[in-house]
Parts: C-alpha cells; sequence; structure tokens
C-alpha cells in the first residue's frame, strides 16, 4: 500500500513537471518575434532600436495572460491538460489583451524617450527623475495587469484603474512580484540551460502563489 502510494506521489510529481514544461515551450513559441530580435539584433542593441524592440514584445500580453491562467489553475489544483489551458488562457480576450498591451508599450516608450530627452537636451533634473518613475511603474505592473487579466471580465480602462491601486496600495505584493523575477533571473545565470525550460511557468506560478491571497480579498469585496 505504501508502494502504491509513493508511486502515486511520483507519477504526480512528473505531470506536473511536464505541465510546466509545456506551459513554458508554449510561452516560448509564443514570443518569437522577441527571440528572433535578441538573435539577430542582440541585446546590446534594444535602446537604439527600441520601437523594433516593443514592437517584437507585443505578442508578450497574451502568452503572459495564458502562463498567469494556467498557473492560476496549478495553485488551485484545478489544472488539466497543458496545452488545453494555455489555449483557452491565450485566445480567450485575446483582442483585449493586444490592446492592454500594446497601451503599456506605448506609455513604456513615451516615459523612456521623454526621460532620455530631459537628461540629456534639457538637463532637468525633476521631469528626469519624474518619467524616470512613470518608467519603473509602467514596467513593475505588468504582472499585476495580466494576473488581473487572466483571472477577471474587466474592461482595459478597469484593468488599469486596479493594477495602479494595487501597485500603489499594495508595495508588498509589488516588491514580491519583483524578488520573483529576480530570482529567476538568478537562477538562469546559475544554469541558463535548465532554467530556460521552466522560466516563464516558474515565475507564473510565483506570481500566482503569492498573489492568492489578495485576489481572495478582491473576490470577497467585490461580493
Amino acid at each position: 500500500m505504501s508502494e502504491l502510494f509513493c508511486v502515486e506521489r511520483v507519477m504526480g510529481f512528473c505531470e506536473k513537471v511536464c505541465y510546466f514544461l509545456v506551459v513554458n515551450l508554449l510561452f516560448i513559441i509564443s514570443n518569437i518575434p522577441v527571440l528572433l530580435f535578441l538573435l539577430f539584433v542582440g541585446a546590446g542593441q534594444i535602446r537604439e532600436c527600441l520601437p523594433l524592440f516593443l514592437l517584437c514584445l507585443l505578442p508578450m500580453a497574451p502568452a503572459l495572460s495564458a502562463v498567469m491562467y494556467a498557473m492560476n489553475r496549478v495553485v488551485w489544483g484545478t489544472e488539466g491538460k497543458a496545452f488545453s489551458d494555455y489555449r483557452k488562457g491565450y485566445f480567450s480576450g485575446f483582442r483585449q489583451k493586444m490592446e492592454l498591451g500594446a497601451g503599456q508599450l506605448f506609455v513604456i516608450f513615451v516615459c523612456w524617450t521623454n526621460m532620455e530627452f530631459f537628461s540629456v537636451q534639457t538637463g532637468s533634473l525633476f521631469l528626469t527623475v519624474l518619467f524616470a518613475v512613470l518608467f519603473a511603474a509602467a514596467v513593475f505592473i505588468t504582472p499585476i495587469l495580466y494576473m488581473l487579466v487572466s483571472r477577471y471580465e474587466m474592461n482595459n480602462i478597469q484593468t488599469v484603474k486596479a493594477a495602479l491601486t494595487l501597485l500603489i496600495t499594495k508595495p508588498v505584493f509589488t516588491l514580491g512580484n519583483v524578488a520573483a523575477l529576480l530570482l529567476i533571473l538568478g537562477a538562469f545565470e546559475i544554469s541558463a540551460g535548465t532554467t530556460v525550460l521552466f522560466m516563464g511557468s516558474i515565475y507564473g506560478f510565483l506570481v500566482m502563489f503569492m498573489n492568492r491571497r489578495l485576489l481572495q480579498e478582491l473576490e470577497n469585496n467585490g461580493n
């Protein structure tokens, strides 16, 4: 009986590993444009080719939403087949996610160009710092945006308002999301070959796991 229980646990663990692997591979495939940019243009040219890089990042919006959707199901133990879960998270509200991603990337572009302009052309410290803060906010809000859009049916304005509110009023969760990203990047530096197979899905899992109580609180307040 104990041997059977042990085998079931091993099989369950292997299924979870396969689920994470498939979701991550689908995430990578969904972001082929940015991979091609890094391959043929290079990370060192991002600053000079920022508009092209941001355009290549556009598919990241539905892809990250799909990862968040799949990992939310893992957190609550309701996951099905990895491909089916990812596909549902990717295509459900696809147009809304693309519009949300395009809007976020546009804000990032505006903040960066203004930050560059005021720091180099005018030397205005106040405006440089202001747009640097706005740029950081536009980047740090990313996991919150796609966590919300993957779980709730809200229009983009409502999603952005809710994400901004959480970014400002729940700094602990924001710092947790940043720490999760730094942890994944640190693991990538140590073992890139292994980490690249799971980094997207593990990051999504960490975000959804750390924010599960926050999401429950939002749902309870909504009811």
